[in-house]
């Protein structure tokens, strides 16, 4: 065997149980969850924003080989992510970036993919986002939307077929931080990563804002568990988290522990000035875009200027 033959032999064996780590992976073990090491973690260390990981690489290259759509994301999680004040003004040419304007080739590249009637990857129907989502809710197919969900479909699985996107902007922590132990809450959280990644789709993970009426400690475990989830899978994670710590009430509404905080002027989430982004959701805007930008451009989806 020639010389060249054997480095590609080597080079083949050495990214193998890379690959085989990126498709096909098993479901999570219940009861698998490390307290100890979940624990070490501190989220004031984690950058705010990620690099393309790679294993993002190989999820986002293996779904382009079966086709799915550069230019789309899903948004995953709970009403924040279903939220009108998240991303949709971006898709209705509603949007400022002011002091950031090198993320306009990113939104024209978005908005280049968009449909005869408007409908982009910012303002679309997303099918796996609700009031009251949760990691749970979102593998239950009696929560599915009939009309556009096939039987026995889970809301998860409907969007990735629905939307063929690429990436998945995923958020769930506010409502099961109310409802679900650690244990519970870090195996179905790694379910619907693993259900993600299986479909050919990026998972980009948020930690989320601490919820008022849950003790502070608990938002902060689960937060550390999602930190774990993002580095055991190799996955981009915006820490949404620490960039709302020295907001007010941590960028959540005070009469609605829900939701982040809005502008006071609500369409001003779209608008990036130095007093909108005062707010939760203009915070949450700018760093998807930024991290959207980032992995983008390591992808060449987007050239370098």
């Amino acid at each position: 065997m020639s010389i060249s033959k054997n480095i590609a032999l080597l080079l083949l064996i050495s990214l193998f149980p890379t690959v085989l780590k990126a498709q096909e992976l098993g479901p999570p073990e219940f009861g698998a969850y490390d307290a100890k090491t979940v624990d070490a973690i501190d989220l004031t260390a984690l950058p705010l924003l990620p690099e393309l990981t790679e294993q993002a690489r190989i999820i986002f290259e293996r779904g382009q080989e079966n086709g799915r759509n550069p230019a789309m994301f899903s948004k995953v999680g709970d009403s924040m992510t279903a939220s009108e004040a998240f991303l949709t003004g971006f898709g209705d040419d509603n949007y400022d970036l002011s002091n950031y304007p090198e993320l306009q080739p990113l939104v024209d590249f978005i908005l280049a993919g968009s449909q005869s009637d408007g409908t982009n990857a910012f303002n679309r129907q997303n099918y796996a986002p609700e009031l009251g989502f949760s990691t749970v809710i979102a593998l239950d197919p009696t929560w599915a939307i009939a009309d556009a969900c096939e039987a026995n479909e889970t809301p998860l699985d409907c969007e990735y077929r629905v939307s063929n996107s690429a990436f998945a902007l995923m958020m769930f922590g506010t409502n099961d931080v109310a409802v679900l132990d650690a244990d519970s809450y870090d195996y179905f959280l790694r379910t619907v990563v693993v259900d993600t990644i299986n479909a050919d789709v990026v998972p980009i993970l948020y930690t989320f804002p601490i919820r008022a009426d849950v003790p502070e400690e608990k938002s902060i475990a689960f937060n550390k568990i999602i930190a774990q989830i993002a580095s055991d899978y190799d996955l981009p994670l915006v820490n949404l988290y620490q960039a709302l710590v020295d907001l007010p009430n941590f960028g959540v509404q005070v009469d609605d522990p829900l939701h982040l905080t809005l502008p006071d002027n609500p369409e001003g989430v779209f608008y990036f000035n130095d007093e909108n982004l005062k707010a939760g959701y203009t915070i949450r805007n700018l760093m998807t875009l930024q991290t959207l930008d980032r992995v983008m451009r390591d992808l060449k989806i987007l050239n370098e200027d």
